[in-house]
């Protein structure tokens, strides 16, 4: 099984990373490799998905202009933060990286500040889910630790998307939830084009 156009960060049971894009989701069985021999494999190549996807999210919210300022510039830096979390999980998986994904998001999704920060939060939100429950499904604790700062630098997007959906200071949890690839789907698919 390929990874498609179709997959965005869907990981199995034992509570690692769920994929979307395009408005479906493609489950992964538990230990059923993308043409890879490792679940470590499997879980890297979904979070450069993840990774591209997110490179796309943040590129469209620039170029809509809605925000402006300190939020404005803080999109170019969070875009250069996916890159750098991708690069690294391309550095991991040299040719099987996955590279031009397409991926499509609801109408309106970039409409304001607040609909830019709503879709962010959503995406963000199962970012950080599935990077914590990658965390645990790892075997190379070198990759645990990589999952864990791109995960810790994942919900500081989190946080400042939140901030700007909600429009104005908002505290998120003291235990951010790691989530299943079931949670992960749910939290993602109403903001992803049919």
């Amino acid at each position: 099984m390929d990874t498609t156009r179709a997959a965005f960060l869907t990981r199995g049971a034992r509570g690692g990373l769920a994929l979307v894009a395009g408005g479906s989701v493609v489950a992964l069985a538990q230990g059923v490799a993308l043409g890879a021999p490792t679940a470590d494999t499997d879980i890297a190549k979904l979070a450069a998905t993840a990774e591209l996807l997110a490179i796309d999210f943040y590129t469209r919210a620039i170029r809509s202009k809605k925000l402006s300022g300190a939020e404005a510039a803080y999109l170019v830096a969070a875009r250069q933060n996916e890159r750098d979390h991708y690069a690294a999980l391309a550095g991991v998986l040299g040719t099987k990286a996955p590279k031009g994904l397409a991926f499509r998001f609801p109408a309106g999704a970039f409409a304001s500040a607040r609909s830019i920060g709503k879709l962010g939060e959503a995406l963000e939100t199962a970012f950080v889910g599935a990077y914590l429950g990658a965390v645990t499904a790892l075997r190379s604790n070198e990759l645990k630790g990589v999952a864990a700062t791109i995960g810790a630098n994942e919900s500081r997007h989190l946080a400042i998307l939140t901030n700007i959906g909600a429009g104005t200071i908002v505290s998120g949890p003291s235990f951010p939830k790691a989530l299943t690839a079931a949670q992960a789907t749910r939290a993602v698919t109403p903001f992803v084009a049919a």
